[in-house]
């Protein structure tokens, strides 16, 4: 079993101004990452007093602002402030998205020779379910297992959740899956970082939908992209679950 710690750096949606985008801060083998680089990360990790330098790598769920709208900054920051390429991990699907579909509009460079995503990243494409490593060298020994699985979000566009040292889940954003949580508990997930939406929302879990979730499961969950708390709310309303809170460590 392998420690880690992870902060929320947002536990809002992409429009919630006072929580920050749904983004988290995971320290691993004594170094820092980000599970997803959406348009409010840097400024929510410079209030923690963290910056582009204390930041290892980075992995990316999938293609939407929220998730991803602050690698411009990561790439430009580390070419012309950092001198450093940023480790990025990305799934194979996005390969032919990320740069011409998204970042080529910014980054593309020719005066300077910088024509694509490996002239700002020091990019690992994964395969689904292929292992990777959060840690120094990418060793095992000396950091974190993970391997993401394609998970249903927005109709026809590619989403991703992560599996961190085959017991905690990391969902990104996804709808509520109760097959999936089921087969992954069976599997030894003992932790779900799990989306919850206390709207309706077609693309997210709704906070109804989880409460039919397995009471087994639902005892191991902690919620995110929930944005502000419902005015009233009590822990005995959340059916066993807890709301994560920005900013706050928990250790796993």
């Amino acid at each position: 079993m392998t420690f880690f710690r992870i902060a929320m750096l947002g536990v809002g949606n992409g429009f919630c101004k006072s929580t920050y985008h749904n983004n988290a801060l995971l320290e691993a083998g004594n170094r820092l990452y980000l599970l997803d680089c959406g348009a409010t990360a840097w400024l929510s990790l410079h209030e923690l007093g963290f910056g582009f330098d204390d930041i290892s790598g980075i992995y990316i769920s999938h293609l939407h602002y929220d998730h991803c709208g602050g690698l411009e900054e990561a790439a430009l920051y580390g070419a012309y402030a950092a001198g450093r390429k940023m480790k990025l991990w990305l799934p194979e699907p996005l390969r032919d998205t990320i740069w011409d579909h998204y970042l080529k509009g910014t980054l593309h460079n020719e005066a300077e020779g910088k024509l694509g995503l490996a002239d700002y990243f020091d990019v690992e494409w994964v395969s689904e379910g292929e292992p990777f490593v959060f840690g120094p060298g990418g060793e095992v020994r000396a950091g974190l297992p993970a391997y993401w699985l394609r998970t249903r979000h927005v109709p026809g566009k590619f989403s991703s959740s992560l599996v961190l040292d085959r017991r905690f889940f990391y969902s990104a954003d996804m709808v509520a899956d109760t097959v999936l949580v089921q087969r992954l508990a069976r599997d030894g997930v003992r932790t779900f970082y799990h989306d919850a939406d206390f709207g309706t929302s077609p693309v997210h879990a709704g906070f109804d939908q989880l409460c039919a979730y397995p009471a087994e499961i639902r005892r191991c969950m902690l919620l995110m992209h929930y944005g502000r708390r419902p005015e009233g709310l009590l822990q005995s309303d959340l059916e066993e679950m807890k709301l994560l809170r920005q900013h706050e460590w928990l250790e796993w």
